[in-house]
């Protein structure tokens, strides 16, 4: 449901999202002076966080975002109209949209807001009585913590994930995997071996989030890991080799993932094969086209100042002009 509702999304333009976005948010509550939370409205709520999650994943924050803060507040300014039988499940779906809302911030380049989000979203995580939800929003602090190099914190995080008991065999896998790349930032080497050995040896292919809070782990996810970890540890060939076993196994819906991980691949391959980050780079720029992510035209911005030594050279001068071009566009 979520995912066939995202493409139908993914398709209209801005109008068509936000009138289908009011009607969603007032699913169950028309006519009323006091909104009536039911089990069919909090379904429908469900239903439109995860087709955003996934909107957002696709194009990025810039068109997502307005649409999953409006739901926020919506399932948030709901939760005191809710039947005390019914706020555990409400409560789980405001965590969702919290989090999402946290990553939507993180995309802006608003680190301090996502972090607050995602403290929030822990506390509604916490009310919903969801141990496998409560692990993934530490999760998200982990790799929040991470991508703001705060090491010490995501390993805070990734302990704390660790110690919840969770159900859902996806969750114990992203929750390992996490774990392992926050260690070796915060130099546990042992520790973040023992969390890869940890992760199951039957990914499974990768699904949407009304079936798992940690939908994107795949075989995809699982190499990517690797390759920080592989990367962190002095192994920059062997954590490049992870990188491009990643890269055909990632979702087309997942664009941000495709272009970050080219970069990556970018950083790791230039000085020995400055023709092959160059190509890679000019695919993450193409990339840019469909996922309007200012977080990652930060990361081309970055990874290309690095280039910086090799200015000059045919190899760049070809991917400025495509980086160019679309920029103008």
């Amino acid at each position: 449901m979520a995912l066939a509702r995202f493409e139908v999304l993914a398709e209209e333009d801005d109008v068509d999202r936000r009138s289908f976005l009011k009607t969603a948010a007032l699913a169950g509550t028309v006519g009323l002076s006091a909104p009536t939370v039911t089990p069919m409205s909090i379904d429908r709520l469900r239903q439109t966080v995860h087709s955003l999650i996934l909107l957002e994943d696709s194009v990025g924050s810039t068109t997502a975002k307005p649409l999953i803060d409006t739901m926020t507040r919506t399932c948030t300014s709901l939760l005191r109209y809710c039947p005390e039988l019914l706020k555990p499940e409400l409560s789980r779906v405001t965590a969702e949209a919290v989090a999402s809302s946290a990553y939507a911030a993180w995309d802006q380049k608003d680190p301090k807001l996502a972090d607050r989000l995602f403290r929030q979203a822990y506390e509604h995580a916490e009310n919903s009585g969801d141990t496998d939800m409560q692990a993934g929003i530490l999760v998200d602090r982990n790799h929040l913590a991470v991508g703001t190099h705060r090491y010490a914190d995501a390993s805070d995080y990734a302990d704390g994930a660790l110690a919840i008991r969770v159900h859902d065999p996806r969750m114990a896998d992203l929750r390992a995997l996490c774990a392992a790349r926050a260690y070796a930032y915060a130099n546990r080497r042992k520790d973040a071996r023992t969390q890869l050995d940890a992760v199951s040896g039957d990914l499974r292919p990768p699904t949407t989030p009304d079936q798992s809070y940690a939908y994107l782990v795949a075989p995809w996810f699982a190499f990517s890991i690797t390759s920080s970890v592989l990367e962190v540890t002095g192994d920059r060939q062997g954590a490049a080799e992870a990188l491009e076993k990643s890269l055909p196994l990632i979702s087309p819906y997942r664009v941000r993932e495709q272009a970050t991980t080219l970069l990556r691949l970018v950083r790791l391959t230039a000085p020995q094969d400055l023709d092959r980050a160059a190509d890679a780079a000019k695919q993450a720029v193409q990339l840019a086209r469909k996922n309007t992510s200012p977080r990652l035209w930060e990361d081309y911005r970055q990874t290309r100042q690095l280039l910086s030594p090799w200015d000059g050279s045919r190899a760049l001068h070809e991917l400025d002009i495509v980086a160019e071009e679309v920029l103008s566009n």
